[in-house]
């Protein structure tokens, strides 16, 4: 696993570095759907911050994602041991 993400990641990375330098121009993010000529809620930023902010959200989410999954799992097993061991405790005092 280690490995794939060393020959996955710098390439992603330099794809990413190319697209921020290639797309330096500046664009207005609106949040307004109906008006786009004079959105009531726009700014304008450089296109690759928009971008990058983008990927690191999603980088985050999918962080997160598996955190809270690797969480249930691990939850998961630690309720099934005591219970797979209770019943023997009781038949050993002879309840």
């Amino acid at each position: 696993m280690k490995l794939l993400r060393w020959i996955l990641l710098p390439p992603v990375v330099l794809l990413a570095m190319a697209l921020a330098v290639a797309n330096r121009s500046t664009v207005t993010f609106s949040l307004d759907p109906f008006d786009p000529e004079t959105p009531a809620l726009g700014i304008d930023v450089p296109l690759f911050l928009i971008v990058l902010v983008s990927m690191l959200v999603g980088i985050l989410a999918g962080g997160f994602g598996a955190w809270a999954q690797a969480r249930r799992k691990a939850a998961r097993t630690r309720g099934a041991a005591p219970a797979g061991g209770l019943p023997a405790l009781r038949n050993a005092d002879g309840d």
